[in-house]
C-alpha cells in the first residue's frame, strides 16, 4: 500500500471547483427583484399618500380632493412692498383689494401660505393676513 492511502480526504481535495457554490445567479436574481420593488413602489407610492390624506367618502359620493395651497410671498423691491403668488405680482394694497373683492365661495376654499422676506414690513403681512381671514380663507404663516 502506498503511504497516506487511508487518510481522510474532503470533497474539496478531489474537486476544488465544486466545493464553493456559484453566487452570481443568486445575486443577479436578488438585484432584479430589488429593482422591481423599487420601481413598483415609486409608481404606486403617491396614491398611498393621497388615499391617507383624504377622508373615506360616503358610498356614491364624488371624490373630494384637498384644496390647493397658494404661496403668497411678500418682499420689497425698489422701496415698494410687493406680493407674488396671489394673482400677478402687485403692491400689497392692490393684493388686499383683490382679496376683499374675491367671490366668497372661491375664497372660502383657499389655503394660503404667507411667506415674508426679512426686509418686508410687518404691517404688510398683518394687512394681507387680515384680508385673507376676512375672506374666510385658511391662512398659514411661514
Amino acid at each position: 500500500m502506498r503511504p497516506g492511502a487511508f487518510q481522510r480526504r474532503s470533497v474539496l481535495d478531489r474537486a476544488p471547483g465544486l466545493g464553493i457554490p456559484n453566487m452570481t445567479p443568486m445575486v443577479d436574481v436578488t438585484l432584479v427583484i430589488l429593482i422591481f420593488f423599487m420601481a413598483s413602489s415609486t409608481i404606486t407610492g403617491p396614491e398611498w399618500f393621497l388615499r391617507a390624506a383624504l377622508p373615506d367618502p360616503a358610498p356614491g359620493a364624488p371624490l373630494a380632493l384637498p384644496s390647493p395651497v397658494l404661496r403668497a410671498e411678500i418682499f420689497v423691491r425698489d422701496g415698494a412692498v410687493l406680493v407674488r403668488g396671489i394673482g400677478p405680482e402687485r403692491a400689497v394694497d392692490d393684493a388686499v383689494a383683490a382679496v376683499e373683492a374675491m367671490d366668497p365661495a372661491i375664497a372660502s376654499g383657499l389655503v394660503v401660505e404667507i411667506e415674508a422676506a426679512d426686509d418686508a414690513p410687518y404691517a404688510a403681512v398683518v394687512r394681507l393676513h387680515a384680508a385673507l381671514v376676512g375672506a374666510d380663507a385658511e391662512v398659514r404663516l411661514r
